[in-house]
């Protein structure tokens, strides 16, 4: 058994700046209670067998980005502005807003951090392994994995104020046929502070949930062959619309109704419901000979790939809103949302990421072959295939489901075709193919 306690401790840097009507943009707070227990325990239950349970608390980093925004967000170091056309004072394409005096009234965003609850987000995380020993150099390990994600960073618009009216959209089909409705409130406002557009605090509202059955086959290396099978079955849902670590932490409001983590709680953007990988090392011996020929040119080849089989990782439809929609129930605030609150504009009415974006199946391979050049200085000459057998595959599709003009949503052509096959680090996911020569001394 082995058990500890971690405790962690920020000091993060404070603005310098502050907006005089929100003193909170110049603060961000860093919580003073971050400990985090740790136990693992193993047991034999006979000379081939053992479990071994683990359960431990992880706090997140503060991200820079999302310091960043948090800075910037004061509306002093740099103004950051949202305006409709229709607002008092707008620029008309295509003109600018010329300088810090010119912005319109009431465009100015503000983000600051929640003051009595801001801290960084922590999962808990626990697994049960049974690994057990089926031959000298073969062993099955089955894994049982659980994560929960506590207050993770969401934020939300402090300045909606009050739902208005409930508008009813009409959804047509491609032929232009009425074949539903969609009913929300609209955000027309009155603003509570008339003097800024988005006013965004950010808060520790979301949760995440992940559990998953992990199973792998492990061949140590012998007579010159190793090799690996792992499949995972897993599941991941938040409420937060999280995407993992990539991205930029702008920290807008990210749900579709602010405040409303519940009605955004779906698969995460990451979920990948089933992963298998094999990958093995063959590094055969022709012969015992210590003869030239046999050192330099029959033995010290070696093959190595790796094979990987996943299925798709999903993503949220969304809507795309031109203008007002319904002139006679008010002005809504923002016109990028079908409610106008300016939040997460994906499809209301269909599930969170109802969208697949594509199976993976790729092989990579190497060949390589040793040359033994003296005691101290060897080289290997190395031949290399990533996505030997060339199965692209999309990373990216039309998200597009609608647009929507005069309360009226019509269907997008080609929701869910793939539109990029990007991958690190060049580009693409096609077939690449290289040789390198590597010195080791």
């Amino acid at each position: 058994m082995n058990y500890g306690l971690r405790y962690e401790k920020t000091f993060l840097p404070q603005p310098t700046v502050t907006d005089p009507n929100y003193p909170a943009t110049g603060h961000i707070p860093s919580i003073n209670t971050d400990f985090a227990p740790r136990i693992g325990i193993a047991y034999s239950l006979d000379s081939k067998t053992v479990v071994r349970i683990g359960y431990g608390i992880f706090y997140a980093r503060f991200l820079g980005d999302g310091l960043d925004t948090l800075f910037l967000g004061n509306g002093r170091y740099q103004t950051s502005i949202s305006v409709n056309p229709t607002q008092t004072g707008a620029p008309v394409f295509p003109n600018v807003v010329p300088n810090a005096a010119s912005v319109p009234a009431g465009t100015v965003n503000l983000t600051f951090a929640d003051q009595d609850h801001f801290r960084n987000a922590y999962t808990q995380q626990g697994t049960v392994a049974i690994e057990r020993q089926l031959a000298r150099d073969l062993s099955l390990t089955v894994s049982y994995l659980w994560s929960r994600g506590l207050q993770l960073w969401t934020s939300r618009d402090l300045n909606l104020g009050p739902a208005g009216p409930t508008v009813t959209y009409t959804i047509d089909n491609a032929a232009g046929a009425a074949v539903g409705t969609y009913a929300t409130q609209l955000y027309v406002g009155p603003k509570p502070d008339t003097r800024y557009a988005h006013i965004y605090e950010v808060d520790n509202g979301g949760q995440s949930w992940y559990n998953g059955l992990a199973i792998q086959l492990r061949k140590r290396m012998s007579h010159g062959f190793t090799g690996l099978v792992s499949y995972t079955w897993s599941h991941a849902i938040d409420d937060a619309n999280q995407s993992g670590a990539s991205g930029v932490i702008t920290w807008a409001q990210s749900n579709t109704f602010a405040g409303n983590y519940a009605l955004d709680k779906g698969s995460s953007p990451t979920d990948q419901r089933h992963r298998a990988v094999i990958s093995f090392i063959e590094a055969p011996t022709f012969t015992h000979s210590n003869s030239a020929w046999a050192k330099y040119l029959v033995n010290g080849w070696e093959l190595s790939a790796i094979t990987t089989m996943a299925s798709s990782e999903p993503i949220s439809a969304t809507i795309s809103v031109s203008g007002q929609q319904f002139p006679s129930a008010g002005s809504m605030l923002y016109t990028t949302t079908l409610n106008g609150t300016g939040g997460w504009n994906r499809v209301p009415f269909y599930p969170v990421s109802s969208l697949d974006i594509d199976r993976i199946y790729r092989v990579d391979a190497r060949l390589s072959r040793n040359l033994p050049i003296s005691e101290r200085f060897k080289a290997s000459l190395m031949f290399e295939a990533f996505d030997l057998f060339n199965t692209q595959y999309n990373t990216g599709v039309n998200l597009q489901a609608f647009s929507a003009s005069g309360g009226i949503l019509k269907p997008t052509a080609g929701l869910g075709l793939g539109n990029q096959s990007q991958a690190f680090p060049d580009g693409t996911n096609a077939r690449r193919m290289q040789v390198g020569l590597r010195f080791v001394f």
